[in-house]
């Protein structure tokens, strides 16, 4: 759904740029992910260990950031908002988030 979103945004002109991190222990799920997707896939490490040291251990959640790195949203997956990309809520609200961090730098992309 994330790579509709961002082919949605790149009809309208706007660069949207995704990244996704894999968990650990999800190595074997990576090529579902990487032969669906044009955006970066980082794959985690034990030695990292970003995805709960850094990320808080939650799939799912989404960091929006601005050009600039700034943070402008987090929405956590277990939440009062709902993050589910296949709910047509779900996707408006990812998708109203993302062109927030547009909004947020207008010269670039978050």
């Amino acid at each position: 759904m994330l790579e509709q979103m961002r082919l949605e945004f790149a009809k309208n002109g706007q660069n949207v740029q995704f990244l996704a991190i894999n968990k650990t222990d999800a190595v074997d799920y990576q090529s579902k992910l990487t032969d669906r997707a044009s955006f970066a896939i980082l794959q985690d490490l034990p030695s990292v260990e970003v995805w709960y040291t850094q990320l808080g251990g939650n799939k799912d959640d989404f960091y929006m950031f601005a050009a600039d790195g700034r943070l402008v949203d987090y929405l956590p997956v277990i939440g009062p908002r709902n993050t589910n990309l296949s709910t047509p809520d779900g996707y408006a609200l990812v998708k109203g988030v993302v062109s927030q961090a547009l909004e947020a730098s207008p010269t670039a992309s978050p």
